[in-house]
């Protein structure tokens, strides 16, 4: 089963707490400036050989749709990179609580034994559902 666990950090663990979100919004600063210039992305070198989308593609009309805050399509273009930028933020104000309160228990997710297997299954399941969605929209 996946859960969420509260727990002290472990000596020498990474701290996700600030890490991950100072990557998130050094990425976000680096989107908005990309856009800001007007610069174009290289054509996806696997859409060019084979016709169909990478697991990349539709990512940078996705982002486009979030700057303008055009959810609906922002997801219909890209699902995996809007939840992805969802719980990117949602992690982000996590941490900002998180050093604000000075606490010292960090959440975690916690996949028990017995279901990693089907955990896996499950990732590579909602991948395939995923580029399969890709194929489907953009490519029409």
């Amino acid at each position: 089963m996946l859960r969420l666990i509260r727990r002290p950090a472990y000596p020498g663990e990474l701290n996700h707490e600030l890490v991950w979100p100072a990557a998130f919004l050094g990425g976000a600063v680096f989107a908005w400036g990309w856009f800001l210039t007007g610069l174009q992305l290289p054509q996806c070198i696997f859409m060019r050989l084979t016709g169909l989308p990478c697991l990349g593609c539709g990512g940078t009309r996705c982002a486009r749709d979030l700057v303008n805050l055009d959810f609906g399509q922002a997801f219909l273009y890209h699902p995996g990179f809007f939840l992805t930028v969802t719980l990117a933020a949602l992690w982000t104000t996590y941490s900002a609580v998180f050093w604000l309160r000075r606490d010292t228990l960090r959440l975690r997710l916690f996949i028990e034994p017995a279901y990693s297997r089907r955990a896996r299954i499950a990732f590579v399941a909602v991948l395939v559902a995923h580029w399969a969605w890709q194929c489907y929209y953009l490519t029409r």
